[in-house]
């Protein structure tokens, strides 16, 4: 995929070199594998173990992929264990999480945004002691002070 001036869109930071992975004997690209797990994983959840035996693949070349893809937001850990392994799935299991769960920035393009204001700490209003309006700052809290 380029952009309009023909550079091409990087979706992540390991998307600057090409990578070979060596599936059941033949080289595949990353994004072929990526296809083939998530496929693997459709409707299912499985530890990294069990795609390696499935997909035929290296151990320590499918752990690698799967921290890109989960930086990516393709799949997840579920934080469940089988025989001491984690399980993983993908992101949206089921079109209903899909409708329920929105992406953030879809939610914000709903609304028309009329301005925003930012502001600062030291722009708010200082409260006092009682002791001549001087309020004293010491690390991460105001001492003294009557809220």
């Amino acid at each position: 995929m380029a952009s309009e001036s023909g550079r091409p869109i990087l979706k992540s930071k390991y998307d600057y070199k090409v990578y070979f992975y060596d599936v059941n004997g033949k080289q595949y690209q990353r994004q072929d594998v990526v296809e083939m797990v998530l496929k693997l994983l459709d409707g299912t959840s499985m530890t990294i173990k069990e795609m390696c035996s499935e997909l035929q693949i290296k151990e320590q070349s499918l752990t690698n992929l799967m921290k890109t893809m989960r930086e990516n937001n393709l799949i997840t850990n579920t934080k469940l264990r089988r025989n001491g392994y984690y399980l993983y799935r993908t992101q949206n299991d089921c079109l209903l999480a899909t409708l329920l769960y929105p992406n953030p920035t879809d939610i914000e393009k709903q609304f028309k945004i009329k301005g925003r204001q930012t502001r600062k700490s030291e722009q708010g209003t200082s409260k006092s002691a009682g002791y001549g309006g001087h309020v004293t700052y010491n690390g991460s809290h105001y001492d003294n002070l009557d809220w």
